[in-house]
């Protein structure tokens, strides 16, 4: 006698692929974290290359303004076609840090209430900074001062 007695749904093999499926949700999951964590370094680097350069351009602009306060008497074109004043090369600063800055006179105008002699002359500084390959930025500002004229 063959006895074939049903005692409800065959369940075997159910642990194994709910276990297979917990797994694959979290393959998934921790592939997930990964790709963020991998994605999170790389602007937080980029970022801080982008910071470093505007640091280094503002360090250029300060260059500039510098070149500007210290002169005695207004600085000479030396570069009609452009009206350059100054043009530096590249400056190291750290690592890999660095600027380069340009001035340019703009105009001279008198100043009210100091008469003809004392005159506001403008230059245009502009400033590039790099930091790595991935870092650049670039400042331009506009520098008065005032000058006695035939001084």
């Amino acid at each position: 006698m063959n006895r074939n007695i049903n005692h409800g749904p065959n369940r075997q093999g159910f642990a194994m692929v709910t276990t297979l499926l917990v797994v694959l949700v979290l393959s998934v999951m921790a592939l997930g974290a990964a790709w963020m964590a991998s994605s999170e370094k790389k602007t937080t680097f980029a970022e801080g290359a982008h910071i470093r350069a505007v640091l280094s351009a503002d360090a250029g602009t300060e260059a500039g303004i510098n070149f500007i306060r210290v002169a005695d008497t207004p600085p000479r074109i030396n570069d009609f076609a452009t009206m350059t004043v100054a043009d530096t090369g590249e400056q190291t600063l750290k690592d890999s840090q660095s600027y380069a800055y340009d001035c340019r006179y703009q105009t001279k105008r008198p100043r009210p209430g100091w008469g003809m002699k004392y005159l506001d002359y403008d230059y245009g500084i502009g400033s590039t900074g790099q930091a790595s390959r991935k870092g650049h930025s670039e400042v331009r500002v506009l520098v008065s001062r005032l000058f006695k004229e035939g001084y």
